[in-house]
């Protein structure tokens, strides 16, 4: 059954014109890229206006400026994704993102594709067993995030994702659409993904360079969950 996610603009950064633009793109991105990877099934983005309901059984979509303005607590955050009340629900906030000299293409782009890999926010993969078990939450954009790594599609940049072999120790590639990474469970610049383990309980592995951006400064780099700077894109895992 396709999924159908409905889309609401009430960001005063992007016009309804620009954001159907932008759907359009990620609707051709996920049944013509996506769904050959990872198996989903095609979806259906609907703009709908901003004093419309949602309607029963659609995914939720909003675009807007900051997470404030939807009482989100994710700060300086430019996307997000979430399960509230078991229905996935995804944010852009094209301010924040424009503020930071990204493409909100690409955050939009970037929280349809996580909202599709793990639309409940209870997906992870087990990397490695006892004595030292690691999961690895299956966010599909995180380690490859970086807007130097977007690609076209039909004239919009969109974000390069993950395929199912990241998440398999010595898999044979590609580990991502791009073609970016180099193994299994590792970051493209700019990237960062989430783990756990029962010592640790989630933490987000970044690499140098997002680490110089939040400070973060430690070998591996690893910092307690969540930490995200200006513009990040972050996810709210729980407990595998």
């Amino acid at each position: 059954m396709p999924i159908l996610i409905e889309v609401k603009n009430i960001s005063t950064a992007l016009s309804d014109a620009a954001v159907q633009t932008a759907l359009a793109a990620v609707q051709a991105q996920v049944a013509e890229d996506v769904a050959p990877i990872w198996e989903n099934e095609p979806a259906t983005l609907t703009l709908i206006s901003q004093t419309a309901s949602f309607s029963d059984g659609a995914w939720q979509f909003i675009v807007a400026d900051t997470p404030e303005q939807v009482s989100q607590n994710a700060p300086g955050a430019a996307g997000d994704h979430d399960a509230e009340g078991g229905v996935p629900v995804g944010y852009a906030f094209a301010k924040i993102t424009m503020d930071a000299g990204m493409d909100p293409n690409v955050t939009i782009s970037h929280e349809v594709l996580e909202m599709i890999g793990d639309s409940l926010i209870d997906q992870a993969n087990q990397w490695s067993d006892l004595p030292n078990p690691l999961f690895l939450a299956q966010e599909l954009c995180d380690p490859v995030e970086d807007d130097s790594l977007a690609y076209s599609k039909n004239g919009v940049m969109v974000s390069d994702f993950v395929t199912p072999k990241y998440f398999v120790p010595g898999s044979a590639g590609p580990w991502d659409f791009g073609e970016h990474l180099s193994a299994p469970s590792t970051l493209a610049t700019g990237g960062y993904q989430l783990t756990w383990d029962p010592t640790n309980g989630w933490q987000q592995q970044l690499t140098q360079e997002k680490a110089n951006r939040t400070g973060v400064a430690c070998d591996p780099i690893l910092a307690p969950y969540p930490t995200h700077d200006e513009g990040a894109r972050p996810q709210r895992p729980g407990a595998p």
